[in-house]
């Protein structure tokens, strides 16, 4: 049998105690081929904010028109320089990459 044979049968008390809530959240499938993947490897997983910073930032650089700076500060809830910060950011990040135009 391969060791996905197995997935059916697996019970949620076979999970070790400190990996259950993992388990709860994306189910014994999903853990199993997480341990495949990752198995007795340390993994860092980032803080949500991380996360949500890029995304945000994204968004807010398809949202920027060059005259809306105070509208995304109050949407985003940070200060206009912030949001003027980003959009710096972002364009010089541009520039650097030469793969882009």
């Amino acid at each position: 049998m391969n060791p996905e044979d197995f997935i059916p049968y697996i019970r949620y008390s076979d999970i070790p105690e400190a990996y259950q809530p993992i388990v709860s959240m994306i189910g014994i499938e999903a853990f199993f081929r997480l341990c495949q993947l990752c198995g007795g490897a340390v993994v860092y997983l980032p803080i949500t904010d991380s996360i949500i910073r890029t995304t945000r930032n994204r968004i807010i650089m398809q949202e920027y028109n060059g005259y809306n700076a105070r509208l995304l500060s109050r949407k985003y809830g940070m200060t206009e320089k912030h949001i003027k910060n980003i959009v710096k950011g972002a364009r010089a990040s541009k520039n650097e990459d030469p793969g882009t135009e």
